[in-house]
């Protein structure tokens, strides 16, 4: 299948055969062939041929005998075309290449891809805003595919945020209701200390007013102290 797929002329002349429409459906099938295919980028296989390793010298042989000897044009181009307008035949058939295979078919298809028929961008977007999307036409976008993911990515976000604010708002009760706690602890706190001073200082001048009482006023208290307390 390399030969096939490595020879520029005959993939010209079957892109220019396709019409508008198939013309939009190849370029989407190859973008998402590839795409599944995870081919090394071509700035990665520069740098690594710059520093001496070569995907051919490394990558195990790829047997080709079945491939046929001899086919006549007609036969070949009919066979390409038929392969690109389907998406899983596409896939099946480049994923039997090697990978250094893979990348000079894909730096290939990029150029001869301009010899599809295809609409304009300034047409397709006018499309798509009045509802008439690749998907309505039948056509299996990425840029379907790359808005279903950012819908999942944001609602994933507002998820995130959503549990992330209740949470906020569980901690943020947490504390209130401890500082709450902790009000009610010093309130009562000042009362008991209230509760005593003040029968301290009506024991105070009891005495000076009746020393006689004195002792029995420190007893009394010293019991009411002791109720206070168990009281607290």
């Amino acid at each position: 299948m390399y030969r096939y797929f490595s020879d520029a002329t005959q993939l010209k002349a079957v892109f220019g055969s396709y019409s508008t429409l198939e013309a939009l459906r190849v370029k989407c099938n190859i973008e998402h062939a590839i795409k599944r295919l995870n081919i090394p980028s071509a700035a990665l296989l520069e740098q690594m041929q710059q520093e001496g390793l070569n995907l051919a010298d490394i990558e195990p042989a790829v047997n080709n005998n079945a491939e046929v000897a001899e086919t006549s044009d007609t036969v070949l181009r009919s066979h390409l075309r038929n392969t690109f307008l389907a998406e899983d035949k596409l896939y099946a058939a480049l994923s039997a290449l090697s990978l250094s295979q893979k990348s000079e078919v894909r730096d290939l298809l990029q150029v001869v891809v301009g010899y599809l028929h295809l609409p304009s961008e300034t047409l397709l977007k006018r499309m798509a805003e009045e509802g008439l999307t690749l998907d309505k036409l039948g056509i299996k976008s990425s840029t379907a595919q790359l808005d279903t993911v950012r819908n999942k990515l944001n609602a994933l976000n507002q998820q995130h945020n959503t549990q992330a604010s209740l949470a906020d708002n569980q901690l943020g009760t947490r504390d209130a209701v401890a500082g709450i706690r902790q009000r009610i602890k010093q309130l009562s706190e000042t009362q008991l200390t209230d509760a005593i001073e003040t029968p301290l200082k009506t024991l105070v001048q009891c005495e000076a007013n009746d020393p006689e009482h004195a002792a029995v006023n420190v007893v009394t208290f010293a019991a009411m102290q002791e109720k206070l307390k168990a009281k607290a």
